[in-house]
């Protein structure tokens, strides 16, 4: 797991996507919307970059509203992750 040392953060991955979504929807509605979803934008998964997990995630904020808020809290984490990296490369 890729990791920003010095914050402490670690790169979101899509397990732990469906995890968080899971915690929303339940397991098997969270496996079916993230499977369709990444269908739907002509992916595969498992979805490793972070460009196509916040793609994915954009996707599953326009489904309903539990699952804009794990959608939401995906595309967050991301750029977070994303920002903090740039500056541990800096």
């Amino acid at each position: 797991m890729a990791r920003a040392e010095n914050y402490g953060h670690d790169r979101p991955t899509e397990q732990d996507a469906v995890k968080a979504l899971a915690d929303l929807i339940g397991p098997q509605m969270a496996e079916g919307l993230w499977s369709l979803s990444v269908q739907a934008l002509g992916l595969r998964r498992p979805v490793s970059t972070s460009a196509d997990l916040r793609k994915v995630a954009e996707h599953v904020m326009e489904v309903g509203e539990l699952s804009r808020v794990a959608g939401r809290s995906l595309k967050v984490r991301i750029i977070t992750y994303e920002a903090l990296a740039r500056t541990v490369q800096a």
